[in-house]
């Protein structure tokens, strides 16, 4: 999953981005999660590659 920052913790992304927090997810700031909500239709597959 992508997702932004915890709810209450937006404040805080420059020091949640420093660690591993997500179990596996990928996690940007609030704001990049915004980006890109508006930019991909809903239901849109999304495929991540190591």
């Amino acid at each position: 999953m992508i997702h932004g920052q915890k709810n209450g913790f937006g404040l805080f992304s420059f020091i949640t981005q420093k660690f591993n927090w997500t179990n596996g997810c990928i996690a940007v700031t609030n704001p990049e999660m915004d980006e890109i909500w508006n930019a991909v239709d809903k239901n849109t597959p999304i495929e991540i590659r190591q």
